[in-house]
């Protein structure tokens, strides 16, 4: 048996989320989040959003004999025929199961031309990728009024529409807008962090959009089934704490060579982030950590979330498959986690988190 260690940061979170008018069940999965932070993980997948014929949560049953607990989704294609259309069906489908559901977006040039595809890089090697799409910024502040500013907020009020599906089917999401800002240097791989010649500040105008998105969504559009969650990667691009519930780092760490170890020290970093206590989450990854090493180290993550499989079929050993295979976590590894008491995955979930039907 591994000691008990105290988590790295022992302060105790509010147990309000930062919306004040947070739904009673928003309320009530909040208050459970920040019960179990500190005393065990929950077990995350993401979805394949680009292949809707591959099932993430049964790869992870076929392997482990047991589902996450939360389940992965995202924005990047809902507007478009085709794979990723269905994210927010699957994901009600998932939370009247009993799971837990999060919502990314990989937000698309919000100036693309209606009916085409846009980027959301800045700063591919291969340029016909990148978007040149540029937060608009005057005076220091968010410029809303202009042509930019009219197409960000056009961009969020779509997604608003599906985050209100999601709010009357009685789904709370743990909602993870602009992630990776700052990106590995502080100059954003997407557009909403990408390096900026105006003289304003990449991540003070992130900081702006993000506390701009956070005032139309809640105030505007009246959502309040959203707990937040930020994943900036960098302190100095926290929006702060009235707009932050839960604090997150995805962890893409090559050095691990399947050592799976509990990465206390970015565990730290994050803890430390802004005057408040969050939760700290692990809001994407390769490799998964070892509940054993995260219990000796204090690094207690409230959730893991393995990123999806670029490649099928299962099975199959290669870089872009996050889970099957075993480039990244072998089979003992998995089942270790998916059976470790410290983790919780479906069937762990207690029964008031269950979506109406």
């Amino acid at each position: 048996m591994v000691a008990l260690a105290a988590p790295a940061s022992a302060a105790s979170p509010r147990a309000t989320p930062a919306d004040a008018r947070a739904d009673a069940r928003t309320r009530a999965e909040y208050a459970w989040l920040v019960q179990t932070w500190g005393r065990q993980t929950i077990a995350g997948q993401q979805d394949l959003t680009w292949d809707d014929s591959v099932d993430m949560a049964q790869r992870v049953f076929a392997d482990t004999g047991k589902y996450p607990a939360l389940m992965g989704f995202d924005f990047m294609n809902t507007w478009q025929e085709g794979d990723g259309a269905d994210q927010v069906d699957e994901a009600i489908a998932w939370a009247r199961r009993g799971g837990l559901v999060t919502f990314c977006w990989h937000w698309r040039d919000p100036a693309a031309p209606a009916g085409t595809q846009g980027n959301f890089y800045a700063r591919e090697p291969d340029a016909s990728k990148n978007t040149a799409f540029t937060i608009p910024m005057r005076d220091g502040r968010l410029d809303a009024a202009s042509a930019a500013g009219r197409q960000i907020d056009a961009g969020i009020d779509r997604v608003a529409k599906e985050l209100a599906k999601l709010q009357a089917a009685g789904v709370t999401v743990l909602w993870r807008p602009l992630h990776e800002a700052s990106g590995s240097s502080g100059d954003g791989w997407f557009w909403w962090g990408r390096k900026r010649t105006d003289g304003v500040s990449n991540a003070d105008a992130y900081v702006q959009l993000y506390r701009h998105m956070f005032d139309r969504l809640v105030r505007e559009h009246g959502l309040h089934n959203l707990i937040w969650v930020w994943n900036g990667q960098d302190a100095g691009w926290y929006p702060g704490d009235d707009v932050v519930d839960i604090v997150g780092y995805d962890v893409y760490d090559e050095r691990d060579r399947k050592t799976y170890r509990s990465q206390i020290d970015t565990y730290r970093r994050m803890a430390a982030v802004g005057p408040a206590t969050k939760p700290v989450a692990m809001t994407e990854n390769s490799y998964i950590p070892d509940p054993d090493n995260m219990r000796r180290d204090g690094a207690r993550w409230l959730w893991f979330l393995t990123w999806n499989d670029g490649r099928a079929p299962a099975g199959t050993s290669d870089k872009d498959n996050f889970w099957t295979g075993d480039y990244y976590n072998n089979a003992a590894h998995k089942t270790k986690v998916y059976r470790h008491p410290d983790v919780i995955t479906l069937d762990k979930l207690p029964a008031f988190l269950k979506a109406p039907q």
